[in-house]
């Protein structure tokens, strides 16, 4: 008998999943738990998905019934709407831009945070706070930054003597305005991140250091 059927033979047999007593409790309590999200998933993100795939293929103006109208209406929006394609142009820029830049920055973040520093627990939950401030207060809160007449950061621009910008009202600069605004959120993408960098071993920067490698060559080859 080879090593191979030997291991074969003596490998522990997988116990058969059966549906039973307590299983179903926990299925039926998880379930239990999770229903408020399930409830919100359906009502407020998976019925509006379907419903506007529905009446995309109709004429509905909510008072009268939907009428159905095939693919003209996907028909109109590639031929005949000039604002379909400048919105494609608009998501192709914030892609390009927005998401490396994100990304970027929250693993840059992660690398700084990940340092053995006294206090680093405090810096951490800094950088994270912004990814949890409701939306709707970031939108007034960015909107009272990038005012164009009484802005935070139009009067520093007056304190150092700069011309002014109307960040959100100039279609040069509204653009980057949200670029950075979407940037106030990388605290998500650095936890994760984070988290990943505390899974490396601490053995392989051990090993790198006494191979002689600085900074830059650790974080390239082993981070």
């Amino acid at each position: 008998m080879t090593v191979w059927q030997e291991l074969s033979v003596n490998r522990p047999q997988r116990r058969a999943w059966r549906w039973t007593r307590a299983v179903r409790r926990d299925f039926r309590n998880g379930l239990l738990f999770i229903s408020p999200w399930l409830v919100g998933l359906c009502v407020f993100t998976l019925y509006p998905i379907f419903a506007s795939f529905y009446y995309s293929f109709t004429v509905y103006d909510i008072v009268s019934p939907p009428q159905f109208t095939g693919l003209a209406n996907y028909r109109d929006l590639l031929t005949s709407d000039p604002l379909f394609w400048k919105s494609v142009r608009n998501t192709l820029y914030y892609v390009v831009f927005a998401v490396p830049l994100y990304l970027t920055t929250a693993l840059a973040v992660a690398l700084l945070l990940n340092m053995k520093l006294r206090g680093m627990a405090v810096y951490r939950t800094l950088f994270f706070l912004p990814s949890i401030v409701p939306d709707v207060a970031s939108a007034m809160l960015w909107a009272w930054i990038l005012n164009p007449q009484f802005g935070l950061l139009n009067g520093v621009l007056r304190a150092l003597g700069v011309p002014t910008l109307g960040w959100l009202t100039d279609p040069t600069w509204s653009k980057p305005s949200l670029i950075l605004i979407g940037l106030w959120t990388f605290g998500g993408s650095m936890v994760i991140f984070l988290a990943a960098l505390q899974d490396v071993p601490e053995a392989l920067y051990e090993a790198a250091e006494l191979d002689g490698a600085g900074v830059l060559r650790k974080t390239w080859n082993v981070t």
